[in-house]
């Protein structure tokens, strides 16, 4: 398949951002095309383009970054998280001149940096790249219908897409997505693998063991749309706990491996604490789990997989929008989940996810059990691997995975 840019979402963000913002962040991990979208979008094209991956800039941005941050007013500065003293003079500058303009972007969740946050805080916008939501690969326009979400709206679904396992075990890094044979996408993601252990990793940390993280990785990746249990982690890697805590932070530092927070806020219920779990991408997940090829994808793994592809697309679209995502399990007798609880504008819309090409009222069971728990209830959504919007009850529709 030849390649073409495909126009990222949260551009738009960025874009607005730049309109007030001295400093906007772009962090993600790498292959997402934080360089690409800053080398196509307008008006990112036309500025001036640095990379400390390059030893010259690098070299200039320890030695003598205020030879670099003044060369000039609009500029963009890739991998950055390699060199901290370069942040205090993009700082001491900023201070100076609020006109000034920079795009910050970096292999790595820089919001997650301390020496970043601290440096920069007040002073910029964060945004985070993630792989491609199906969306933004197939060239469409933003899900606008997000926006206007009730129970009884009327749209026309047109011919969506399933997700099928071809999609999930390929995953949905640009790279890899113009890839068709099953042994070149085994290979491209084997040689990602390599390049974090072996390249990114340690920039960003000395580690004692690479095979025990890589364990560790394998464990984690294995239990993606799962709750977080760094006891079991430790356990079944051999690793001590605080050991585990620390690779996972450095995992999330990474961007490959994100957090799901509990939804809490004026629940009376028991409800788990305990984050949940997901990788960056099923094409990863794949490849450290040991699936060579997408048949070798069961109905129980499709199901892990495909509810860590809405969690990046629901990630995606919450960025632009606005919303926040979270995740609610209630404990004690029946214990009861749903998948994601997306808040935006101080309304909730929880979201249910089933892998299965159709979809049934008792789908919408678990929502139906927790509404109480959920004051502001506006709309609940099945999201399915269909093809047919349907109203499965007064205020719960089934959307099929297609349209995200």
């Amino acid at each position: 398949m030849k390649w073409a840019y495909k126009h990222r979402w949260i551009a738009d963000k960025m874009r607005q951002a730049i309109e007030f913002s001295p400093v906007t962040v772009l962090s993600g991990a790498r292959q997402t095309g934080k360089s690409t979208l800053l080398k196509h979008e307008v008006p990112f094209k036309d500025w001036l383009y640095f990379t400390l991956d390059d030893p010259d800039v690098h070299e200039m941005a320890d030695k003598n970054p205020d030879e670099l941050v003044a060369i000039h007013p609009q500029m963009i500065i890739d991998e950055v998280q390699k060199s901290p003293r370069l942040l205090s003079t993009i700082k001491k500058y900023v201070d100076r001149d609020r006109d000034l303009r920079f795009v910050l972007s970096g292999s790595a969740n820089l919001l997650l940096m301390k020496n970043i946050t601290e440096t920069l805080a007040g002073r910029c916008i964060y945004f985070e790249l993630l792989p491609f939501a199906s969306g933004e690969y197939l060239s469409n326009s933003f899900p606008q219908w997000f926006r206007k979400l009730s129970p009884n709206m009327v749209l026309n679904s047109g011919n969506p897409m399933t997700v099928k396992e071809t999609d999930l075990f390929r995953g949905f890094l640009p790279p890899v997505m113009f890839l068709d044979k099953e042994s070149h996408i085994a290979d491209w993601w084997n040689g990602y693998i390599k390049t974090y252990l072996e390249r990114d990793l340690r920039d960003l940390s000395q580690i004692s063991s690479i095979p025990d993280f890589r364990r560790m990785m394998t464990i984690i990746a294995a239990q993606s749309a799962q709750i977080l249990n760094q006891s079991g982690i430790s356990r079944s890697a051999g690793i001590s706990q605080p050991t585990v805590n620390r690779y996972i932070n450095l995992l999330e530092i990474s961007g490959l491996f994100m957090k799901l927070k509990p939804y809490s806020k004026n629940i009376k219920k028991r409800i788990v604490k305990s984050p949940k779990a997901y990788f960056l991408d099923t094409g990863l997940i794949c490849s450290l789990t040991g699936i060579k090829q997408a048949a070798m994808i069961d109905a129980n793994i499709k199901g892990r997989l495909f509810e860590t592809w809405v969690f990046h697309n629901m990630s995606v679209i919450a960025s632009v929008l606005g919303g926040e995502l979270f995740y609610l399990r209630k404990q004690g007798g029946l214990e009861r989940e749903i998948d994601f609880i997306f808040e935006i504008d101080g309304e909730i819309y929880p979201i249910e996810v089933k892998a299965s090409e159709k979809v049934t009222l008792k789908d919408a069971e678990n929502m139906e059990r927790l509404k109480d728990a959920l004051p502001h209830w506006k709309t609940g959504l099945v999201i399915y691997n269909g093809t047919t919007l349907q109203k499965l009850r007064k205020d719960v529709i089934a959307v099929p995975a297609g349209m995200l």
